[in-house]
């Protein structure tokens, strides 16, 4: 496993931080902050995170996580492919 920074448990509150990422992805960040209403991008990335780290829980618990269609009562899996 590779280790990008501080341990796993961080301070509380360790304030912001830079990180690099592509150009693409940057927009794409962006683009999302403006179409869910968020005031930053880094909510974005707040909301994303917790979305993986709930997907990376579950699968280890062996539950699944599921996205029903109501209208059809189609269900998807999410599941992370990292």
């Amino acid at each position: 496993m590779r280790r990008f920074g501080p341990p796993d448990e961080p301070p509380a509150d360790p304030g912001p931080m830079q990180i690099e990422i592509p150009g693409k992805t940057a927009m794409l960040l962006v683009k999302l902050a403006e179409d869910i209403g968020a005031k930053t991008p880094g909510e974005v990335v707040g909301q994303a995170l917790g979305l993986m780290q709930m997907l990376r829980s579950a699968s280890a618990g062996g539950r699944r996580v599921v996205v029903r269609d109501p209208a059809t009562g189609h269900e998807t899996d999410l599941a992370l492919g990292l």
